[in-house]
């Protein structure tokens, strides 16, 4: 059978000479052909959306039909995701990348559908669509006059919106949302409908009644349902003709004389990818979303957390994951910075509330910091670091002091901030990452020090950077988060790690614990003086070198108050150690020769 390569995966295809557009004479290896070649364009408009298919495996003059849950035999390699349903929590597939795309056309997945919201955070619509879909005796011509008009009043309430052909027969309007609730997308929606239609009743409808519809234009709102779903972006639709969902210009829309002008089909839309790139690309671009327009909130309704609140605690890891390492979909790196955890809550007219990681509110040992989160809007919630400068690096001991005798010295604090868990009105911690992100940055911009946002990135290699240049400011070493993550206080060590940078060390074996013919650990002394017990437990191969090695040396057994009994060495060994960490843990690597 054929096999196709795509992203790295080798596919098998079959019946690539399957007619699937009859009228056309189009060919299912003519779809599988359409499908490799706009795939870079359309698989971002899919990003962690669940897939609704129109299935047509015998083409669109035969049995079609809709397809939601997993086909059987789906490879172990496909995502999914479980999607809330009215019987219960429901697979869907969600097409990460070329490979699922072209394996999902090639069981004869025509039609790709997908809701206004991603998958991390079901019911949270991070765009508006309006279907315009004409009644008898309209057309597509008719739906424009109506897209402009919407167009206006969008705009009027500082919403842009984009446009692109249905593939059938009217037009989308697409507007980019900050993350907001289906259910208030969709009244907003249905309400500018509403209101279209009271100015221009002989021209728009939005109630479904087709005998309502004649020669008028059907703006239809209720695709922002949480339920709903609206055909993607370069889908091909099982029509007569092997039609395309093509994005537009808005001149492009105007300059259309004829009906057939809004027509593209499978063979036109690669030449417009490549002669203007994805017309779509903006719906993408988090500075282009804006809030959906709302009424003022009572007061106490900004606040939508209270604390204390559980956190995120990532696990720890040995080396900086890849950028696929957190189970695809990218990772986002952060400094992680040696102070307190500190989830900041800005209560209006209340005093700011500073919550430690074990729940104790921080404010009264660190008035600046309350100070300055009590200025930020109500209802804003801050993940955090508290964390204190000192001649040119973070010093953490300077924490541990009081307020008084830390005031004395040059000590400046900071918050410095690395996710947001809820703005006014609105807890956001169901949200992607990255979503997270870009309303954190735009929570704080414009905010002066002592606030600011953590240093972040998605490259592995610049983080990496960023952390050896850094090291000499105390940067401890790299959080590493699933930029796809929601915020979910359990859980966090699948999608949350942390990797600290270790110093290798030389040091002084002056005891050991344990039994002497197989030691526990070692108390070492580094050269700062400092006495450290090493940690984990040494391993039985190093047990043995290390009792084989100290044997000539062993002093008689001593109590010490805070090991026991301890084997001290009447002279001392050399040993390498790695140090990661605050207080520093001493991980035993080797002993020296020398």
């Amino acid at each position: 059978m054929p096999q196709m390569v795509v992203d790295g995966r080798t596919l098998t295809l079959s019946h690539l000479d399957k007619v699937y557009y009859p009228r056309t004479g189009t060919l299912k290896g003519e779809v599988l052909s359409y499908y490799a070649a706009v795939h870079t364009a359309l698989l971002p408009h899919l990003r962690d959306r669940p897939v609704s298919f129109l299935r047509c495996p015998d083409g669109v003059e035969a049995e079609v039909f809709i397809a939601k849950n997993p086909p059987a035999g789906t490879p172990r390699w496909v995502r999914t995701v479980e999607v809330p349903s009215s019987s219960g929590d429901l697979q869907q597939v969600v097409l990460d990348d070329g490979a699922a795309l072209l394996w999902a056309a090639n069981l004869g997945c025509l039609e790709l559908h997908v809701p206004q919201w991603h998958a991390a955070a079901p019911g949270l619509a991070d765009r508006l669509v309006l279907d315009l879909d004409p009644g008898e005796g309209a057309t597509v011509l008719t739906c424009r006059t109506v897209a402009v008009l919407l167009r206006e009043r969008l705009a009027a309430d500082g919403l842009a919106a984009w446009v692109k052909t249905s593939g059938s027969k009217g037009l989308h309007l697409l507007v980019p949302l900050e993350p907001t609730p289906s259910t208030r997308v969709s009244a907003y929606a249905k309400a500018l409908a509403a209101a279209l239609e009271a100015d221009h009743p002989g021209l728009v409808v939005h109630t479904m009644a087709k005998a309502r519809r004649s020669g008028r234009v059907l703006v239809d709102w209720s695709q922002n349902n949480a339920r709903k779903t609206t055909a993607a972006p370069y889908t091909l639709r099982a029509r007569p003709l092997p039609t395309v969902s093509t994005p537009l210009t808005w001149d492009e829309l105007a300059e259309a004389d004829t009906e057939d002008d809004l027509v593209f089909t499978l063979t036109d839309v690669p030449d417009r990818l490549t002669a203007h790139g994805d017309l779509l690309a903006p719906l993408l671009d988090p500075e282009q979303a804006r809030p959906l327009p709302a009424g003022p909130q009572p007061e106490r309704a900004r606040q939508v957390l209270q604390p204390p609140v559980e956190v995120m605690r990532p696990a720890s890891v040995t080396a900086v994951p890849p950028a696929d390492g957190l189970g695809g979909g990218g990772v986002q790196y952060e400094l992680k910075l040696d102070g307190f955890r500190c989830v900041a809550f800005a209560r209006g007219d209340r005093p700011a509330y500073l919550q430690s990681r074990t729940g104790r509110d921080l404010a009264p040992e660190f008035p600046p910091i309350a100070a300055a989160v009590a200025r930020l809007p109500e209802g804003l919630v801050l993940d955090a670091e508290l964390v204190a400068w000192q001649a040119g690096r973070f010093a953490f001991g300077e924490l541990l002091r009081t307020r008084q005798t830390r005031a004395g010295d040059d000590v400046a604090l900071g918050l410095i901030a690395f996710d947001v868990l809820a703005l006014p009105g609105r807890d956001v911690r169901r949200l992607p990452l990255t979503d997270r992100r870009r309303l954190l940055l735009a929570a704080l911009a414009g905010v002066p020090p002592p606030i600011q946002p953590v240093m972040a990135t998605t490259d592995r290699a610049e983080a990496l950077d960023w952390m050896e240049r850094l090291a000499a400011t105390g940067v401890e070493g790299l959080v590493c988060k699933a930029a796809g993550s929601a915020y979910r206080a359990h859980g966090a060590g699948r999608v949350w790690v942390k990797y600290r940078r270790s110093d290798t060390v030389d040091a002084l074996v002056r005891a050991m614990t344990g039994p002497a013919a197989r030691p526990h650990a070692l108390i070492v002394e580094l050269d700062d003086g400092r006495v450290l017990l090493t940690t984990p437990q040494l391993t039985p191969v190093q047990a043995r070198q290390i009792a084989e090695a100290a044997h000539p040396c062993l002093a008689p057994p001593a109590h010490d108050p805070t090991h026991g009994t301890i084997h001290p060495l009447t002279t001392p060994l050399r040993a390498e150690l790695t140090l990661t960490g605050r207080p520093p843990t001493a991980t035993f690597v080797r002993l020296r020769g020398d």
